[in-house]
């Protein structure tokens, strides 16, 4: 039998098609807590945006630590660290989705749920790279 990153070949790892898939389900979560805090808490777009990041990232770092990064999956104390350290990766995201998502609503007029899928969509592949290596300590093309 293949090793798992090698079984749908060359070009995509399984690693990153689950880490995909649970960004998609954080996205969803994100979305959820960017249209409360926007729309029924009326706060800031960039607030709403901030904080449905924080939400997302969370619970993203939560499951891929379960599913994605199961062979090295990080718990007690080493949990907490991971979490400090995905919260510092993903801060650099955070901040590219910020931009992103606030040129897309306010820059080019787009509706609120397009800017917010935008700012997710276009750091999700720093994340992935970034967390891999200094998150769960992947090496780099593994």
């Amino acid at each position: 039998m293949l090793p798992r990153d090698k079984m749908i070949g060359r070009v995509m790892p399984v690693r990153f098609i689950l880490f995909s898939m649970v960004g998609l389900l954080s996205l969803a979560v994100h979305m959820g807590v960017l249209a409360i805090v926007f729309h029924v808490i009326k706060l800031k777009f960039e607030i709403s945006q901030a904080l449905a990041i924080l939400v997302a990232v969370t619970n993203g770092y939560v499951i891929n630590n379960v599913f994605t990064y199961r062979d090295v999956r990080l718990r007690g104390s080493s949990f907490f660290r991971g979490l400090l350290s995905f919260y510092a990766v993903y801060s650099v995201g955070a901040l590219i989705n910020v931009g992103v998502a606030s040129y897309v609503y306010y820059g080019m007029g787009a509706e609120w749920w397009v800017a917010g899928i935008a700012g997710p969509i276009v750091a999700a592949v720093w994340n992935y790279a970034v967390s891999s290596v200094y998150t769960w300590r992947i090496p780099w093309g593994a």
